[in-house]
């Protein structure tokens, strides 16, 4: 909708009024006498929206299959409507729909959440969001995706110590795990910026939503990097690593455990001066990393390349972690 210029009428001498916009109006369902919410904005600005959310806030998003054959495309474009916020996701096609349309269909409804096949038959395919709005607390989210990515991190720097390659062989579906947090996460930013009347409904500052969802995606980048790490690990054994190295490395990979925890608990807490020193421990903490680099001398050359990529995994996680510490400080200047 286009911006619309209006002028502030007076009435009853002390009274202040606008007229709202028709197409608005109409679009979500509003009629005569329907109450609407007013709310003053930090900026200045003015915020109207229906005092109930409107079904018509969440679109349905229709994906033409015919001519698609890269399923990883197709893959992709589910990903992209369902973080996108629309209520139904549906496949179609001018005749019948391929096998492999409905069986990508099926398995991204395996690992999303919220979404399900309601309705199927020759031609078309449709998904429905049967997730209530009221259950999606993002930070709730947030906090399971740091347990999940602690965990991995614990289990990769254990199997790192200990030969024990057990503990990383689900490390892929955990992995999988946090991704489909991660796209819940976002889906939840579409859906609340979209539908202003709903986050107020339930109490979600907009605000902190972004910053819930930039923690997310970097959470998200930490975890896949622990999957990098677990993959060396295997490497570092196959290939009879010294366990001396192994055992250092695992040590220091204890220790960024702590920091990343540290990190993403200053979310919550908004300590400035406890972000502050995380950032600084953290600064310390990348020296380390040329320890670990230096343990790659004297490797053979599989082993070798191993510890590097723990070695560049590792930085990036410590340089995460002052990223989730900066983005605590910012909040706490807001």
């Amino acid at each position: 909708m286009s911006m619309d210029i209006r002028k502030i009428q007076v009435t009853g001498g002390s009274s202040y009024m606008i007229t709202l916009p028709k197409d608005w109006v109409e679009s979500v369902g509003l009629r005569k006498n329907d109450p609407v919410n007013v709310q003053a904005q930090s900026d200045g600005s003015l915020s109207v929206y229906p005092s109930s959310p409107s079904p018509a806030g969440r679109s349905v998003k229709v994906i033409d299959v015919d001519g698609v054959n890269d399923t990883t495309l197709l893959y992709r474009e589910l990903i992209g409507a369902y973080i996108a916020g629309h209520r139904s996701i549906m496949i179609v096609s001018s005749g019948r729909l391929s096998s492999t349309a409905v069986s990508t269909a099926g398995a991204f409804t395996q690992i999303t959440i919220g979404l399900e096949i309601t309705e199927e038959d020759d031609s078309s395919l449709t998904m429905n969001d049967l997730m209530d709005p009221a259950e999606m607390r993002p930070w709730k989210s947030l906090d399971r995706m740091k347990v999940l990515v602690r965990n991995m991190m614990s289990d990769v720097m254990e199997a790192l110590g200990t030969g024990d390659l057990t503990r990383i062989e689900s490390m892929g579906g955990r992995d999988q795990e946090v991704d489909r947090i991660d796209w819940l996460i976002s889906r939840q930013v579409s859906i609340f910026q979209g539908d202003v009347a709903l986050a107020n409904k339930l109490g979600i500052d907009l605000i902190e939503m972004t910053r819930c969802y930039a923690a997310s995606r970097i959470i998200e980048r930490m975890g896949d990097h622990t999957v990098a790490m677990a993959k060396n690990t295997r490497i570092l054994h196959k290939g009879r690593a010294d366990p001396v190295v192994c055992r250092n490395i695992s040590e220091i990979g204890m220790d960024l455990q702590e920091l990343f925890l540290e990190a993403v608990g200053t979310l919550s807490t908004r300590d400035i001066v406890s972000a502050n020193e995380c950032i600084k421990r953290c600064e310390k903490a990348v020296d380390r990393v040329k320890d670990i680099n230096r343990m790659a001398l004297g490797l053979e050359s599989d082993s070798a390349v191993a510890v590097t990529a723990i070695a560049g995994s590792v930085r990036r996680i410590i340089e995460y972690s002052i990223d989730l510490s900066e983005l605590s400080i910012n909040a706490a200047m807001y």
